[in-house]
């Protein structure tokens, strides 16, 4: 299955570097577009030098991961993590929509629903298709190539 617009909602700090090669996968290999994105809090402390380290940690993330044949376009948005993916899927016209979700532990599998309120919300009122990717390898963008450095000058 390859698609032409993937939307790919980031946490950068538990960013899951295994769904990667999934989003290059599912991609159409030329003329396919992913967009990567992250949201910030709503709150005044989302500032703008915060939306710009996280759209410069996208960059990075898209430069080092990302297919060099794909159109991959970084997106921060402020907000509600579920109605902020479903505004940028609606707005992109993305076809699919990439949902890394990490596994839940067997204690919440046991009493809970399994994953968290977002990804449920995100499955359940998404315009387009969503594919739930089960994630178990958190990297934090944030700490690993600093909240103040730029990434740019940063290997991976």
């Amino acid at each position: 299955m390859e698609v032409g617009r993937l939307l790919l909602p980031i946490d950068l700090r538990r960013c899951p570097l295994e769904v990667f090669p999934l989003a290059n996968g599912f991609t159409k290999p030329f003329g396919g577009e992913v967009i990567l994105l992250h949201v910030l809090d709503s709150r005044p402390t989302a500032s703008g030098s915060a939306r710009d380290m996280a759209h410069l940690h996208l960059e990075h993330l898209a430069r080092e991961f990302m297919r060099s044949s794909l159109e991959v376009r970084p997106r921060v948005r402020a907000g509600l993590p579920d109605e902020e993916i479903f505004a940028e899927a609606a707005e992109a016209k993305a076809d699919l929509i990439l949902l890394p979700v990490y596994t839940p532990s067997f204690w919440r599998r046991l009493v809970g629903p399994g994953f968290g309120s977002t990804a449920r919300n995100v499955v359940l009122g998404a315009s387009c298709g969503v594919f739930v990717v089960n994630v178990r390898t958190p990297f934090n963008c944030l700490r690993h190539w600093g909240a103040q450095a730029s990434p740019r000058h940063c290997a991976a």
